[in-house]
């Protein structure tokens, strides 16, 4: 038995033992945490990177309607990924209307409508524009309503991921990510659709050469700050705000591009 100070330095040292397994617990499970956000987030990535290269591929009419894409395993193997993932970014093409996926057939690029494909080819850069100007303020309400805060995450993640892009392409996929995020977020199935149709434009051979020409690390830092902007004024609900932002926001873009607005 163990009786004044020997028995308080036995209780002390107990303590001690007990409350340092506990904060080592609390340490541990923190760093599983952060350890699984940075996958999660790197899959978000790394989904939105097949996505894109994807996309494009069909949008400059590399891979033409009507055509199979390669099978989940090839493209795992093209792009360094999971199974997991590549399945994931190809729901996504299939959701925008870009795939159809068959049984027995494999994944096929589907046909655009002939008057859609039609108006698309004589779209111009300025009428890209234009028509954003038009449709994208007016979808704040809409976001600030009807996102989910999973949605209003992935918008917050995004300008983070393109705060790391380096290069037009990276900064091309982030700009492209973060826009087609505020949409996706109204959960309004006609304004996906519409602006799935139309965002096509952007890979366009006359848009990306007008993007290229006219974006740099100090416009990006710019356009960042811009979206950093939205995105919290989204996380806010403050839908007036998220619609100013985005107005000005799309407005200095008209300006570095075209080099002027129109009036009104």
């Amino acid at each position: 038995m163990l009786d004044g100070e020997p028995r308080a330095l036995v209780k002390n040292w107990l303590n001690w033992i007990c409350e340092d397994d506990v904060s080592g617990g609390k340490r541990m499970g923190i760093l599983a945490l952060s350890q699984t956000r940075n996958v999660r987030a790197r899959a978000r990535e790394q989904i939105a990177q097949v996505q894109s290269t994807i996309e494009r591929s069909i949008d400059q009419g590399r891979i033409k309607p009507g055509e199979r894409i390669a099978a989940e395993r090839e493209l795992a193997d093209q792009f360094g990924a999971s199974r997991s993932v590549v399945r994931a970014a190809l729901a996504e093409l299939q959701n925008a209307g870009k795939i159809v996926r068959r049984v027995g057939h494999g994944t096929v690029v589907q046909a655009a409508p002939r008057s859609q494909a039609f108006a698309l080819k004589d779209t111009s850069p300025a009428e890209l524009l234009e028509f954003r100007l038009a449709l994208e303020p007016g979808l704040a309400e809409a976001i600030t309503l009807n996102a989910s805060e999973n949605d209003l995450k992935l918008i917050i993640e995004t300008v983070e991921s393109g705060d790391r892009a380096s290069g037009w392409e990276q900064w091309e996929h982030w700009d492209r990510a973060f826009h087609r995020n505020l949409v996706a977020a109204t959960h309004n199935r006609l304004a996906i659709g519409v602006y799935d149709a139309v965002i096509g434009i952007r890979h366009e051979r006359p848009w990306l050469k007008i993007k290229q020409g006219h974006t740099d690390a100090t416009f990006w830092k710019g356009y960042q700050d811009e979206h950093r902007k939205i995105a919290a004024a989204l996380a806010a609900r403050d839908a007036p705000a998220a619609a100013e932002a985005i107005h000005d926001h799309l407005t200095r873009v008209r300006i570095k591009m075209l080099g002027s607005v129109k009036p009104g």
